[in-house]
């Protein structure tokens, strides 16, 4: 019934926002849809020197000041896909869950936002996502709803905000910080390796007739990114004439992490984990 009535407060804060589109998008999803990702970690006691971003930024706590700056769906020149990341990350800021940082710029302006939510948030995660995330150990944090304006996109800012937020976990006690992303969102993963995450798991994500089917499974450690592993193939075969372009990769070469699912993922989007 948790998961029922989630749904319907999604649709109701949706129509409120007149947003009939995405309302017919998420019941179609629970319809039929399937999707593979990246469970991505960082063990913050390792020391790790984030990436500079392209312009200076601060990161803090988010102040009710910054909500209308950040998440104005009438803001002009605004594509469709970012109002709809928009009305998810106002439909969060409500639910009180985490903590929420964002990233200001040298103005003040708030350019990047995300949560990070402790083991002691279990249960509302279990809710709000439909038990989308594996429950967080006592000392496991998660980053999840990561948002840049599409004015500060291409400045390198997401890494480095991340990078920062992901050592504020030490705050609530936890060590290894997690985050979930598409494995064909292929920006992203690069900058969440800029931030120092690696692979650690594959959540596999399947909706049939309104019944979900989600599973876990652990990566092996030292398992690297889809695009690295490509481009290491790559490589092997051009230092291989005789080898056939299309051929089977090199032994030596290291496989990819994540399988192509057979449902087309065109639709995901770049800032959004999961729903």
């Amino acid at each position: 019934m948790s998961r029922l009535n989630h749904l319907i407060h999604q649709i109701r804060f949706l129509l409120r926002n007149l947003q009939f589109g995405e309302v017919w998008e998420k019941l179609l999803r629970r319809a039929y849809s399937e999707s593979v990702s990246y469970g991505l970690r960082r063990d913050i006691t390792i020391p790790f020197e984030g990436p500079a971003p392209k312009i200076p930024i601060q990161v803090r706590p988010l102040q009710p000041a910054d909500v209308p700056r950040l998440l104005d769906v009438n803001a002009p020149r605004i594509s469709e896909e970012t109002v709809k990341e928009l009305i998810d990350r106002k439909s969060f800021v409500e639910k009180g869950v985490g903590t929420c940082y964002v990233a200001v710029d040298p103005k003040g302006n708030p350019c990047y936002m995300q949560w990070l939510i402790g083991a002691n948030e279990n249960e509302s995660l279990a809710k709000i996502f439909n038990g989308g995330f594996p429950r967080l150990a006592p000392d496991e944090a998660l980053l999840e709803d990561a948002f840049t304006p599409e004015t500060y996109r291409g400045l390198g800012i997401m890494p480095a905000a991340m990078a920062q937020i992901a050592v504020k976990a030490k705050d609530i006690g936890a060590r290894h910080v997690s985050t979930f992303v598409f494995h064909n969102n292929i920006p992203s993963l690069k900058g969440c390796k800029r931030a120092g995450f690696y692979p650690y798991l594959v959540r596999r994500d399947r909706w049939l007739l309104f019944r979900r089917r989600l599973t876990f499974t652990p990566l092996p450690q030292g398992t690297p990114y889809s695009f690295d592993a490509k481009a290491k193939e790559e490589a092997s075969m051009s230092c291989s004439p005789n080898m056939e372009r299309r051929g089977s990769a090199s032994p030596s070469s290291a496989p990819s992490a994540l399988p192509e699912t057979e449902s087309n993922q065109k639709k995901q989007r770049e800032t959004r984990l999961t729903r």
